[in-house]
């Protein structure tokens, strides 16, 4: 299993989305979670959302993106 972890900004307000990586245990992904958003200094007021989603093999595309969310 994978997981991984997204960043997504706001394009209207020149917010960049980020792929913060690709992780083999949820437990790492939510650390690398953290630790971005500590050193990037981003809190509730920033426009990011974080989202993990779990995949089960490299090399295919998931089309339904809200059936893979981690939690």
């Amino acid at each position: 299993m994978f997981y991984v972890v997204l960043d997504l900004g706001c394009a209207e307000c020149g917010e960049s989305s980020n792929i913060l990586g690709i992780f083999t245990t949820l437990e790492a992904a939510k650390s690398a979670q953290e630790e971005y958003i500590e050193k990037n200094r981003l809190d509730e007021y920033s426009d990011h959302e974080f989202f993990i989603y779990k995949i089960d093999q490299l090399n295919k595309i998931y089309h339904n993106s809200f059936e893979h969310l981690a939690e």
